[in-house]
């Protein structure tokens, strides 16, 4: 989908992540050992904690909350995107605790909250938000 320029690393970043829901939603049925999965669940957690907690954090203070202030349809996506991203946030402490199980539930929350953001909220940002508020996406 093409996007303009002021989502574009953002878009990218989601392709990213829709690897990443892919990857944990079949490594517990490709019977992978107990070690792989182990070192799978310690790199989700590293790299949450390096790149998916920043680009939540552009996503909400530089999208999410403009966005509230625009229209109540696009207020609503923002409120579900912002629990989601406290909800993903909690499952991967989960997930490293070894809880793997919730590898799936999270991997299919990831695909979805990624495919709201694409499909929903970036083009009401695009259509909605003003050339300042789009520039500043990226500068937090």
């Amino acid at each position: 989908m093409k996007r303009i320029e002021q989502l574009q690393l953002l878009s990218k970043e989601h392709h990213q992540s829709l690897v990443l829901a892919k990857k944990c939603k079949d490594i517990l049925k490709e019977e992978s050992a107990v070690d792989e999965v182990k070192a799978f669940c310690f790199q989700l957690k590293a790299a949450f904690e390096t790149q998916w907690i920043r680009h939540f954090k552009i996503e909400e203070n530089t999208i999410f909350n403009v966005a509230e202030k625009k229209s109540e349809e696009i207020s609503k996506i923002c409120q579900q995107l912002k629990k989601e991203h406290k909800i993903l946030e909690s499952m991967v402490v989960n997930i490293a605790k070894g809880n793997y199980q919730l590898l799936n539930e999270f991997g299919q929350l990831l695909y979805d909250h990624t495919r709201l953001e694409e499909r929903q909220l970036f083009p009401l940002v695009e259509q909605l938000f003003t050339q300042d508020e789009l520039d500043n996406i990226m500068n937090y």
